[in-house]
């Protein structure tokens, strides 16, 4: 790895192991789904009942993040009466037994589970579960009790599985799955102090292979570009794509070598007006890494840059998979 590289991941891993990854008041660091399992729920009942989830972990000190795909909390219905009153308009009546649900979707394995009886009236099908979900209490004791032993099974996951945690990470990096790799390591909770750490020293490594292919990508993409074309226009958009490479990339002495060859077939005039694109280009990449070399600002921009990645691969995961799984409970 080259020097600069070196410096990079160094100051990487110095503020990232110093700042929360996640964003929420969670003191355990840990993250659950809220998933909705149940085909039964009508559509305009489900957003509230998955906000109802969402509350209860936030209220028991556990994240609800986007990049969550392994642990989560699903819910189920039974229907155990259902009547309409005969009143005007009529009203629908409605005893539930509500299931929750704490478990592992890669594994197919539910750690903890508790039952809430409710009941619900309204003027509908959908009203009448709204109503019902209205009763679930995030501090019920029950559902506390779950929450709190769930915690030590995901715990006990991640400080026994730790090093296969990683490994996999590695092995998704090595098929160039970088965000998802990056995402499987951020998602390990602080509270799991040996295995966090050094998952955040191998998100910091694939986190730099990161870069070197984005940014490898984009000089060929400008090399490409000039190749076919090696004219005044071309060279306004070849300087749009390599404005886009981190100046802090290894290779962007490759950069600057690929910049003077283009100069060099330009006639006198396009090149005072490349000059000054280069010349902007410079200056933007000058305030560029100046954010990065300062601490406080290189440590905002690192905590964003990993979340950003994490949450963007967990929005891309079809739900379906892990409500499907969770169905079969």
């Amino acid at each position: 790895m080259r020097n600069n590289a070196k410096v990079l991941i160094a100051i990487f891993m110095t503020v990232i192991l110093s700042v929360p990854v996640l964003a929420q008041e969670n003191t355990y660091g840990i993250s659950l789904k809220a998933v909705v399992a149940d085909d039964d729920i009508p559509a305009g009942a489900v957003k509230n009942i998955e906000t109802k989830l969402q509350r209860a972990l936030a209220a028991n000190g556990i994240g609800d993040m986007d990049y969550t795909q392994r642990f989560v909390l699903a819910a189920k219905v039974d229907v155990v009466q259902n009547d309409v009153m005969p009143s005007n308009p009529p009203k629908v009546s409605k005893k539930l037994d509500l299931t929750l649900m704490v478990g592992d979707v890669v594994e197919n394995k539910i750690y903890e589970t508790c039952t809430m009886h409710l009941a619900g009236i309204g003027t509908n099908d959908t009203k009448a579960f709204i109503s019902a979900f209205s009763r679930v209490n995030p501090k019920n004791e029950e559902l506390q009790a779950m929450l709190a032993a769930a915690k030590d099974e995901i715990i006990s996951y991640y400080e026994n599985d730790c090093d296969f945690i990683i490994s996999n990470a590695n092995s998704l990096a090595g098929q160039q799955k970088y965000d998802e790799a990056i995402a499987r390591l951020m998602s390990v909770p602080e509270v799991c102090k040996d295995c966090y750490e050094k998952c955040q020293a191998a998100s910091a490594r694939i986190y730099e292979q990161r870069l070197d292919a984005e940014c490898s990508a984009l000089l060929n993409e400008a090399k490409n570009e000039w190749m076919h074309s090696k004219d005044a226009e071309t060279a306004v958009k070849v300087a749009g794509i390599i404005s886009r490479i981190n100046p802090l990339w290894p290779g962007n002495k490759e950069v600057v070598k690929f910049r003077d060859e283009i100069s060099a077939k330009l006639s006198a005039d396009e090149k005072r007006e490349w000059d000054m694109m280069v010349k902007k280009y410079e200056d933007e990449q000058a305030f560029k890494k100046q954010q990065y070399e300062d601490e406080r600002q290189f440590k905002q921009n690192i905590v964003d840059a990993c979340r950003e990645i994490g949450v963007a691969w967990g929005k891309n995961q079809p739900q379906s998979v892990t409500r499907n799984i969770a169905r079969l409970w």
